[in-house]
């Protein structure tokens, strides 16, 4: 069955938080992640390779996507979607 991705403003312009229908991680405790090359986890990485995402924040049912100011959310927010319906095999 394919992940249901709801994005969501929040009040930073710069983060979008992206509500998944399934859980994102284990635990309660939200996972903040800058560098793609440092960063243990593969939904984070893969996220942070898309030119633009300068910070993932990992919580149980959602990603929260940190961009540059430079960035536009409408291009970076399609390839974010993609990267997670991929990542999730949907």
């Amino acid at each position: 069955m394919p992940v249901r991705i709801t994005p969501q403003d929040t009040p930073n312009p710069n983060a979008r938080r992206v509500v998944l229908d399934r859980p994102v991680q284990e635990g309660s405790r939200g996972r903040y992640f800058t560098d793609p090359t440092a960063c243990d986890d593969p939904l984070a990485r893969t996220i942070l390779e898309v030119e633009g995402v300068v910070g993932v924040m990992l919580l149980p049912n959602s990603v929260t996507v940190s961009k540059a100011n430079e960035a536009s959310w409408e291009r970076l927010q399609p390839l974010v979607v993609q990267r997670i319906h991929r990542y999730f095999g949907s």
